[in-house]
Parts: structure tokens; sequence; C-alpha cells
């Protein structure tokens, strides 16, 4: 469990997690934001990995846990899976072209494993979670290439196919994403 809070009182707020079972690592600690990096233990040296995500409209328990049992010790390959709880202020509307807001968590897999065998390995598991899967979001499909399906509603990416045929009708800044 990761906990960012950027009050004075974060210590009595965290207390009770601290509380609740066995801890095995505590790193909890006020730091300058230029060490927030180290919070998720990121090396200092660029890396190369596949990853995608899924924004879940639900947790499934008995989906999650045949998920587990995909990506790990079993699995052959390093694999991350970080699930996120979602809410608060990305749920509610704001004119940008964040999708899926109604999303209630955030599944991320990645793997250092070369492209083909990360597919392998993250393509089933990602299907098994399709009948919860809202879509993907564009921060974190990591190595997808040029892979857009799921990263936008329909309403948000005939927004941005306007916006950029009007901006940049050459694609110079990126694919098009009405692809």
């Amino acid at each position: 469990m990761r906990v960012v809070y950027t009050g004075a009182d974060g210590d009595r707020l965290v207390a009770p997690l601290r509380e609740f079972g066995p801890v095995l690592a505590d790193s909890l600690r006020a730091m300058p934001y230029a060490e927030s990096r180290t919070i998720h233990s990121d090396p200092d040296a660029p890396h190369s990995y596949y990853g995608d995500s899924a924004v879940l409209g639900e947790l499934d328990v008995q989906r999650a846990g045949e998920l587990l049992a995909r990506t790990g010790a079993g699995s052959g390959a390093l694999v991350v899976v970080q699930l996120n709880h979602l809410g608060g202020a990305p749920a509610r509307p704001a004119p940008n072209s964040m999708p899926y807001r109604e999303g209630r968590f955030l599944l991320r897999l990645l793997t250092g494993s070369g492209r083909e065998r990360a597919r392998e390995l993250l393509d089933p598991a990602f299907a098994l979670l399709a009948p919860i899967t809202l879509g993907r979001t564009v921060n974190f499909a990591f190595g997808a290439g040029d892979r857009t399906e799921g990263l936008y509603d329909a309403e948000t990416r005939k927004r941005l196919a306007e916006l950029e045929s009007r901006y940049d009708p050459a694609s110079l800044f990126r694919r098009d994403v009405s692809a």
C-alpha cells in the first residue's frame, strides 16, 4: 500500500493502517517533492518494460485471484501488479480528456519481459478482466505502440479528433486519435 498526503497530520491519519496487521515494510515519512519518485521505488535510470492498464467498474474477487495466479510466481516472469482505488477529484466532471471517470479501480500490469513474452502474459490477464473493464488509460499504456482502442470513450474520442483536425491536421504530434 502506498500513501501520499500533503497535510501536516499524516501520521495521525495513517495510524489505523499501521495497526491493521503485520507491517512488512514502512517507509512512510515526510519528504521533499524531489524524492517523491522513491514512493514507488522507481529506478534512477531509464529501463524498458511493457505494460498496460484497465479501468475497472468493480472489483471481482474471484477474477482478482485468477489474475494473481496467472501473473504470480508460476508465470515464469516478473510481473508488477498494481491496483489503485479511484474516486475523489478524478471522478468529478472536468473539461479535459480523462475518460472513464466512473471507474472504481485502476489496474496496471508491467513486466520487463520482451514484448512478445509480455503479450503472452498480459493479454490473457486483461482478457480475464474484460467483463468488468470500462477501458484503458493513456497514462499507463506502456509500450502499447499505436494501439489506441479503449483509451477514450466515444464522446471524448470524437472531441479529440475534432481538436486534432483543427490544430494538427498532419498528425505531426501523434498518430491520428480517431483511428
